[in-house]
Formats: C-alpha cells, sequence, structure tokens
C-alpha cells in the first residue's frame, strides 16, 4: 500500500507540474514584447506585390488609377451608383506628362505609365467628360522607394515559449513514464 500511495503522489506532482508549465506557456502569449509599436500611430504599408495606386472622386465621378505592367489603369464609375462609366472622353496631365486615356473596357482605361517609372509623387489632373457629364479630377499618384527588408530579431518572449514548450513536453514524457512504470508493476 505504501508503494502505491508513493507513486500517486508523484503522478499528482508531475499533473500539477504539467498544469503549472502550461498555464506559463498560454500566459507567456500575452507578454509584453519588444519590436512593434501598438499605437495609434499611421499604419505600415502593405507588404506584398500591391500596385501602386490612388483614387479621386467627385459629385459626379470616382475614379481609381492603378500603376502596373508598364501602364496606368484608370477605373471610372458613377458616384452615385458605382456603375462603370463607358465611353468616356478622360485626359490626364503630370507635369509634362499628358495622355488621352484609351478604353480598354466599359469603365476601364489606360495610358502608357513610362512617365511614373521612378520613385516619388506624381500630381495627377484627370478631365472626365462623359455625355452631358464633365468633372476635372485631382489625385497624387505616390511611388514610394523600396523599402529595405526588416531583419527578424529573436527576442526573449520567443524564447521563454519555446523554453516552456520543450518543458512541457519532458514534463508530459515523464508523465508517459511514470504511467506505465505503474502499469509494469501491476502486471507483476
Amino acid at each position: 500500500m505504501q508503494a502505491n500511495t508513493c507513486v500517486s503522489g508523484r503522478y499528482a506532482v508531475t499533473k500539477h507540474f504539467i498544469s503549472f508549465i502550461a498555464a506559463a506557456f498560454l500566459a507567456s502569449a500575452a507578454w509584453a514584447h519588444g519590436g512593434e509599436d501598438h499605437g495609434d500611430g499611421a499604419a505600415p504599408a502593405m507588404a506584398g506585390d500591391v500596385a501602386p495606386r490612388t483614387s479621386a472622386q467627385s459629385d459626379e465621378f470616382e475614379l481609381v488609377a492603378v500603376l502596373a505592367e508598364g501602364k496606368l489603369t484608370l477605373y471610372l464609375d458613377r458616384y452615385a451608383d458605382n456603375a462603370p462609366v463607358p465611353d468616356a472622353e478622360i485626359e490626364i496631365e503630370s507635369g509634362a506628362f499628358k495622355a488621352v486615356a484609351a478604353q480598354i473596357a466599359p469603365g476601364v482605361y489606360a495610358v502608357p505609365g513610362q512617365a511614373f517609372a521612378n520613385p516619388g509623387k506624381y500630381p495627377l489632373t484627370i478631365s472626365v467628360q462623359a455625355g452631358e457629364a464633365a468633372d476635372l479630377l485631382t489625385a497624387t499618384l505616390d511611388l514610394a522607394a523600396p523599402q529595405p527588408g526588416v531583419e527578424h530579431a529573436h527576442g526573449w518572449g520567443e524564447w521563454t515559449v519555446w523554453g516552456a514548450s520543450g518543458a512541457l513536453l519532458l514534463a508530459g514524457a515523464g508523465l508517459v513514464a511514470v504511467r506505465r512504470r505503474k502499469m509494469n508493476r501491476k502486471h507483476y
């Protein structure tokens, strides 16, 4: 009876130790960590292959301009119902650049984009004539310089999580060993 109490006592201690390690592991995810700003500052730029874009709107039209694949593509919709505006006459100016947009689909127009090849801010003046409606829209196409990659740093919080995971794994292995030993003693 004495040996059985000893094994049960070890089992209870191991079980409490595993519970403690699991609680510490789960709590470590909420600990403060460095290298990140959670303030109300400006939102970080989107990562990935997002093409530069800008938009403009008036009482009559909404326009989105996207620079991709060597051309500036313009998406023109009516402000009231978001319906595409086909067969519009669109002229774009930006400094010395002047072009008339060609319709490539209903509500979708394009101009060559070579004038916007270098990083910088390009003010756009866009003249739209669609049937009886006419408007002058302005926008700025901002082509930021490529950002250097951010190096991933390992902080103490990350190492704590890995350490707690290892301790939890070892404690689980210890519990399995104790249970097997207990099962083997019952068979003898």
